[in-house]
């Protein structure tokens, strides 16, 4: 499926609404395997306007953004609607609505600049069974203009299109949650107990406004009401507005990417961020040395509720140190 535009995130919520009625009306039953195809859309652009917009969530008074080298999490932004559009068409095994955001890692090949063409592909895999429904992995890649002085960070297994003119610059995989959903041809497996958690050193809090689901939706697209208002997100299943797991996401990786260099970063959800709230965090910063003999710098994240005093992300980014592979030190650290 190749597009030349970017199908909206409204499109997709409005399509994945008339498959749920229809569902309901006739009891259809679902597909049991993943599309085989690919969503492909040419010639996508990430304005420096949205660019600037993203960065005065995180950043309010702060520095102007590199739009040579965007944030990782906008790119998965500006990209994702195409892993959306997979998940709303009706042969998509599990439904789109109601879907739990599990986890999201990132490998952060070289740098996506602004106003620059990229092509954008979405598929799905790994669909598996999990105690409390069956998963789904959403794997989006974004291919760019190569540049010969900006090497690759990491493993580069699809190096380019075919025609040596684009490189794989960022690549993402998500992996989702359709709860209660158990496909016949999956046997469930038995439930794990979790050990229990442990709250590290507090050496951070974010206090998160009200306005902070209404702010990211502004700038993403996405106006999931759980993240807009508390009467819809109860109305919805939860306890009231929660934040987006994605501007998490945006925000403990503010200010620790690494200016011009290639990266790696991860996140796993556990209890939702009730709006407006406080986090708790606990930040840990190691060397660690590759195959390569390469130093790598990963910072670890741990967020949390500190009435309650449970967990809510864990998360880390991994940049180029010192060493042989060395390009680029990380940006200045914050929380």
């Amino acid at each position: 499926m190749e597009r030349e535009t970017m199908t909206p995130l409204s499109s997709s919520y409005r399509s994945a609404l008339s498959t749920a009625a229809k569902d309901a009306l006739v009891r259809r039953s679902r597909p049991q395997q993943l599309p085989g195809r690919t969503v492909v859309v040419h010639d996508h652009e990430i304005s420096a306007e949205l660019a600037a917009r993203y960065a005065r969530m995180f950043h309010r008074n702060g520095p102007a953004l590199d739009t040579a080298d965007l944030p990782s999490v906008l790119v998965h932004v500006a990209s994702f609607p195409a892993a959306m559009e997979l998940m709303a068409d009706p042969d998509f095994p599990l439904p789109l609505l109601g879907m739990v955001h599990l986890r999201n890692r990132v490998v952060h090949h070289a740098p996506v600049p602004a106003g620059t063409p990229v092509e954008v592909a979405a598929s799905a895999t790994r669909l598996s069974a999990h105690p409390s429904g069956t998963t789904v992995d959403l794997v989006v890649t974004v291919h760019g203009p190569a540049r010969v002085d900006r090497p690759a960070y990491g493993t580069v297994s699809d190096p380019s299109d075919g025609t040596g003119e684009l490189q794989l610059l960022w690549e993402g995989t998500s992996t989702y949650l359709a709860a209660g959903v158990h496909l016949p041809a999956h046997e469930r497996p038995a439930k794990a107990g979790h050990p229990p958690f442990t709250a590290p050193q507090l050496t951070a809090q974010w206090r998160l406004p009200a306005s902070t689901g209404r702010e990211y939706a502004a700038v993403s697209g996405d106006f999931n009401p759980i993240h807009l208002n508390p009467v819809t997100a109860k109305l919805l299943g939860q306890k009231g507005m929660i934040a987006h797991g994605m501007y998490l996401a945006g925000r403990m990786l503010a200010g620790r990417e690494p200016a011009g260099a290639g990266h790696e970063w991860e996140i796993s959800f556990a209890t939702p961020v009730l709006l407006p709230g406080t986090v708790s965090l606990g930040v840990v910063h190691a060397d660690r040395r590759n195959a390569e003999i390469t130093t790598e710098l990963t910072t670890e994240v741990t967020a949390w509720n500190g009435r309650t005093g449970r967990p809510h992300f864990t998360g880390s980014i991994t940049v180029p140190g010192s060493g042989p592979g060395h390009r680029s030190g990380p940006g200045q650290g914050r929380a």
